[in-house]
């Protein structure tokens, strides 16, 4: 949980190289039971259309259909449906749709050099749907004035393209807009974005749907001084989404990266990288301003993909559920790297946490595939009810939740924190069901590696956490195998621990990066009646980058102390402690045995 009692140190290493170890073998996912657990509960998406019509994505027009437009001037209008081509420098000149409701308009850029000092370069004012193409191979450049004197009824014109009808930017060209006035492309409907190349500069947003932003295979960088992609309608549950699929993106936005009213959802082979609010390195900012990478107002759901965010708040935040279930992620925060204010679920992908100030955090956090690696400066993995006020439209930073509730449920994956306050912490319960989870925890003795207010049951996987012994804690039931809480003489960091059986095989191991006293440990391996000793120091052989292993040898190092599982629970503890002192057996206050 999060404390406000002392110092806390940002931890700046981002990997850890381990001694130890025999050889590295890179861990795969275990086959183990799910938890018995509701799922994530995600929004209603039946209304949202994640599709792209056959028009949107060929950009495809008949040029002996089409008209060229070889001269305009600033009162020309398109009026009626049709295929219209634009070429070479168009200057001061406003290109305005005003046709009908059932009229579909194409626009073709062919080497077009589009500027208008005085207002928007496109303006589209009605249609039932605008086209905008760029023609195969073709390099063409938007620009509008830095301040405007078009003005259109009660309509505010704030982008170098506006649109008040669905508008679809296609084609394999080049489109450079720049929003030198506010926005670059901005649609009071939906925004379709499916061209080759699309590289955006604006003053505020870069690309602004209101009912939806949907883009396909589109490749570019987005420099923005407020958000760089949104969708903000706020009065309907059905609109105000993003959807990104196969996409090239480059994102610097001085507030949001990717932001969603409702539901963000990105698939595919999307090869995403987002810089909010100057970094992870950027003095956190107490504001009604936001800097976060991905942000929505209902959830954010992950398939798939490669993203890379470095931001002064939160990567990735939902003021409801996170739900991933593949891709790659390489994050830094200046506060979490991934929050839901409801659930955070990840039962796929490869996620690596260089630098936050809590690593996962949820009301409820469900781990039951991928792989984690995370440091954090506070809390690993933090599970409490509420939220966080760092919602959309709340100050970023380090804010905790309210209510003395949560959950963190872990079913399966492979788990790797390294945190300076809780390794583990809810406000509520642990449950343990499958998975591996590898903790590196705290020094200091505010702070524990595994924390739980409630309860903390197992019933499948492997958990190592190390850490300082003053506020740890252990398991406080087990079934179908054993669990152990033991306190000893402090260790250094780097020096790996063994949990081993009376024949000597290794139960279970870990070389955690940083000092620790004590370890919470269940292991399937673990069971009643059995005698175990901790070893610590060894070569362990077979273990992986992180030094683990099962079921297999060590070689040397330093045996602690040896233990008699005459339950399933070994020095289990709901309270705080004192460390333990070397000995023969357990020591300490009860329930908490030291050597």
């Amino acid at each position: 949980m999060r404390k406000w009692s002392g110092f806390v140190a940002i931890l700046v290493m981002s990997c850890m190289f381990l001694s130890g170890c025999g050889h590295e073998t890179f861990y795969r996912d275990p086959d183990s039971p799910a938890a018995s657990h509701v799922p994530p509960a995600t929004a209603d998406t039946s209304g949202m259309d994640f599709t792209f019509s056959d028009k949107d994505l060929s950009g495809e027009y008949s040029e002996t259909q089409s008209t060229p437009v070889t001269s305009l001037t600033s009162t020309d209008t398109i009026t009626k449906a049709g295929t219209y081509v634009f070429t070479g420098e168009i200057k001061d000149t406003m290109i305005t749709v005003a046709a009908g409701d059932q009229d579909k308009v194409y626009l073709v850029l062919d080497n077009v050099t589009l500027s208008n000092s005085q207002g928007p370069a496109i303006y589209i004012q009605s249609a039932d749907k605008v086209f905008i193409t760029l023609k195969d191979g073709t390099e063409n450049t938007i620009s509008d004035g830095n301040a405007y004197t078009v003005t259109d009824g009660d309509s505010t014109l704030d982008g170098a393209i506006f649109s008040k009808a669905d508008l679809t930017v296609n084609g394999k060209g080049t489109l450079r807009l720049n929003g030198n006035n506010k926005h670059g492309i901005v649609s009071k409907d939906d925004l379709v974005v499916t061209v080759g190349v699309l590289d955006v500069t604006a003053k505020n947003v870069a690309l602004n749907g209101k009912d939806c932003v949907k883009m396909s295979g589109a490749s570019g960088t987005i420099i923005a001084g407020s958000d760089g992609i949104r969708s903000d309608n706020d009065t309907d549950a059905a609109r105000g989404y993003v959807y990104i699929e196969d996409c090239n993106l480059k994102i610097t936005a001085g507030n949001d990266g990717i932001q969603a009213e409702t539901v963000l959802k990105l698939g595919g082979d999307n090869q995403i990288e987002v810089k909010t609010g100057g970094g992870s390195s950027a003095s956190l900012r107490y504001s009604t301003e936001s800097y976060k990478g991905f942000k929505a107002g209902s959830d954010v759901l992950i398939s798939g993909g490669t993203y890379k965010i470095d931001s002064q708040d939160d990567c990735i935040h939902s003021n409801n559920t996170v739900s991933i279930s593949g891709g790659t992620f390489t994050l830094a925060s200046g506060d979490d790297g991934i929050h839901g204010d409801t659930d955070l679920s990840v039962s796929g992908g490869k996620i690596s946490i260089s630098k936050s100030y809590e690593g996962l955090e949820a009301s409820r956090l469900l781990i039951s595939g991928g792989t984690i690696d995370l440091i954090a400066s506070d809390d690993g993995l933090n599970a409490a009810g509420g939220n966080d006020s760092s919602g959309m439209g709340g100050r970023p930073g380090q804010g905790g939740f309210s209510a003395s509730s949560g959950s963190i449920i872990i079913s399966g994956g492979y788990t790797l924190v390294n945190a300076s306050g809780d390794g583990i912490d809810s406000n509520g319960t642990i449950e343990v069901s499958g998975g591996v989870t590898l903790v590196s925890g705290p020094t200091n003795n505010g702070n524990g590696a595994f924390d739980y207010d409630g309860t903390a049951t197992v019933t499948g996987g492997v958990l190592i956490a190390l850490g300082s012994s003053g506020m740890a804690q252990g398991f406080s039931s087990a079934e179908n195998q054993g669990a152990i809480y033991v306190a000893f003489t402090a260790q250094s960091g780097n020096t790996s621990f063994a949990l081993c059986d009376d024949a000597g095989k290794v139960v279970a191991s870990f070389t955690p990066a940083k000092a620790y006293q004590s370890v919470a440990i269940t292991a399937p391996g673990i069971q009643s009646g059995e005698s175990y000793t901790i070893v610590v120091g060894g070569t362990v052989s077979g273990c992986d980058e992180n030094g683990y292993a099962q079921n297999t040898t060590i070689s040397g190092g330093t045996t602690l102390g040896s233990l008699t599982m005459s339950s399933n629970l070994y020095g289990s503890s709901g309270g705080m402690g004192g460390p333990g002192s070397m000995g023969g057996g357990p020591g300490g206050r009860p329930g908490r045995p030291g050597w």
